[in-house]
């Protein structure tokens, strides 16, 4: 006679018998399952009935995160099924159909989905966790589309109101919600929506790089284009010129701003939509990888409570992120914090965070003027675009504040030259920048499917050669998985120089310094340059060959060999 679970779980030694009872009389009460009631009352974990189960009936334990499941094995039974008896299918072997079931003790569920597949069933145990998440997984966006395009040529109505084919269950409306609703489940930080001839592609930007999705049909393009114009504030008869616009989202859990770009190209309009998300975690310094020299600078110059600190790098590289992860650390009470941008990308509570607004004069320069009014302790701008803001900052940083701000530049040492050429004075600089942190964001190697092979690049290891470096004989790679989406790639992290202003530095910026004369100090003071730092990455296994090619190599260096 099989046991049942409770029996086994005491067997084991995880619950008692009043555990055991409390929970018989909740499953009593709410018709859940024992397991399912066990976990709610925190007797146990999900895993731990998993384990049990798996131990005592010598049934094998899945990994589903680490195990690729085809869309068309998983369509063999119905999705309400898998939801709702949290069964799933993983693959036909032998002519056995392989099932991860978070009940395996189920007989009735075994013997119905025999009859429904016309096959034999295999057993394997899940959590009800594990399989509702990598049920997710398999209904990818391009899957869900195609029903929703084939109930679009069923239901097509062309005798609708013009406007209802943009609001309620209209396909455009659902398809442009279905790909929002991935997106910011996905953690996507752009959306491109780009038109062709005969189609429009869809494309998120995933780690920093643009992953295509999907195409939808030309017939659909103007329906979806619509309803997010509709959603942004945007004119949607008006499609000869660019528009921006902003909406906000509660979807998935997670509230976000979403930015809406319009540009009319020849094949129609191109939207782009920037996703921020305002409930996301906020990173401390430690989150970010730097290497603990660098991050142990960065403390240093947080300490001060005056002068200019300054991140720099091209667009995408996590500056904003970055200063957001300064504020985290600088936010108390007894500070006033204020915050210049455009966009507000976060929301910390303490800080106030001030809307650039062109439309009614409120600029950088004007609201950092404001502030200025505003008795602050540390002002954070979130980029210095013109002379007029430069200025007003590196005054604010003169008269007894604290300022952060970005700045677009390759480099540490090329930020004091890209000042000047602002018109900022040397001796200014000198006296009031505490230091540059220039950053890049590399793709980290999936730790699931990393794999070791030799380094036979002949650019990585003349690039390597020309830092002083000796090239390592092997490297790492992420062959692809099920957990990084077959990318190889799970995650970013940063790579960083710090350029700390000492009194050496500060004399060398008064009297007019050049950049090489600015990198030579910095270095000798005990700098990590950029490359190094990246190569560093490349030999630890942290990123790959292709991530510092793409992110730090520079054709430059290729002149010193």
């Amino acid at each position: 006679m099989r046991k049942r679970l409770g029996d086994i779980l005491q067997e084991q030694g995880l619950i008692d018998e009043q555990q055991l009872a409390a929970a018989l009389e909740d499953q009593r009460r709410t018709g859940d399952r024992l397991g399912q009631s066990l976990v709610k009352l925190n007797f146990v974990t999900a895993g731990q009935v998993a384990d049990a189960l798996s131990q005592h009936l010598l049934i094998d334990r899945v990994d589903l995160a680490r195990r690729y499941l085809s869309p068309d094995v998983v369509d063999l039974i119905p999705a309400s099924i898998i939801t709702s008896k949290y069964v799933l299918p993983l693959e036909i072997e032998n002519g056995t159909l392989v099932l991860a079931m978070a009940d395996p003790l189920d007989i009735n569920v075994i013997d119905d989905l025999q009859r429904m597949t016309g096959r034999m069933i295999r057993p394997l145990v899940a959590t009800e966790a594990e399989i509702v998440e990598a049920f997710q997984r398999t209904r990818d966006i391009a899957h869900s589309a195609k029903e929703l395009f084939e109930d679009f040529r069923e239901e097509e109505d062309k005798d609708a109101e013009p406007i209802q084919q943009y609001l309620g269950d209209a396909p455009g409306v659902r398809l442009a919600n279905l790909i929002l609703e991935q997106a910011i489940t996905q953690k996507v930080s752009d959306i491109h929506f780009e038109p062709h001839e005969a189609r429009m592609k869809v494309r998120f930007r995933i780690d920093g790089l643009l992953q295509d999705i999907m195409e939808i049909p030309r017939n659909l393009q103007g329906d979806v284009n619509s309803r997010l114009k509709i959603m942004s504030g945007l004119d949607i008869t008006e499609r000869r010129k660019p528009q921006d616009g902003r909406f906000q989202l509660n979807l998935a859990g997670y509230e976000v701003d979403l930015r809406v770009s319009s540009l009319p190209t020849v094949y129609g309009e191109k939207l782009v939509v920037r996703v921020l998300n305002r409930t996301g975690h906020l990173l401390d310094l430690e989150d970010f990888g730097f290497e603990a020299d660098n991050q142990r600078k960065m403390e240093s110059m947080l300490r001060l409570s005056q002068g200019l600190i300054l991140v720099t790098g091209p667009t995408g590289s996590g500056k904003t992120t970055t200063l957001y992860a300064f504020l985290n650390r600088l936010n108390s009470p007894e500070k006033n914090i204020v915050t210049v941008e455009d966009p507000v990308e976060y929301r910390i509570d303490g800080v106030n965070h001030v809307q650039v607004n062109p439309r009614v004069g409120l600029t950088f320069a004007t609201g950092l003027r404001t502030v200025l009014r505003q008795d602050p302790d540390v002002i954070m701008v979130g980029e210095i675009r013109d002379e007029e803001t430069a200025e007003i900052a590196v005054r604010a940083a003169l008269t007894g504040h604290l300022v952060l701000s970005t700045l677009h530049t390759n480099s540490a040492a090329a930020t004091v030259s890209r000042l000047l050429n602002m018109g900022l004075e040397s001796y200014i600089l000198g006296s009031t920048i505490i230091g540059i942190v220039a950053q890049r964001l590399v793709r980290s190697i999936c730790t699931d499917c990393r794999v070791k092979e030799p380094l036979t690049d002949p650019v990585m290891i003349r690039y390597i050669e020309s830092l002083g470096l000796e090239p390592p004989k092997e490297v790492y790679r992420g062959k692809g998985c099920p957990v990084c989406r077959s990318t190889g790639y799970r995650g970013r992290t940063a790579i960083a120089e710090v350029l700390i202003f000492n009194k050496e530095m500060r004399q060398a910026v008064e009297r007019g310094a050049g950049e090489a004369e600015i990198l030579d100090i910095a270095v000798r003071s005990g700098m990590t340059t950029l490359q190094h730092a990246a190569v560093e990455k490349l030999v630890n296994g942290v990123t790959t060959v292709d991530e510092i090619i793409r992110t730090v190599y520079s054709v430059d260096m290729e002149d010193d060999l």
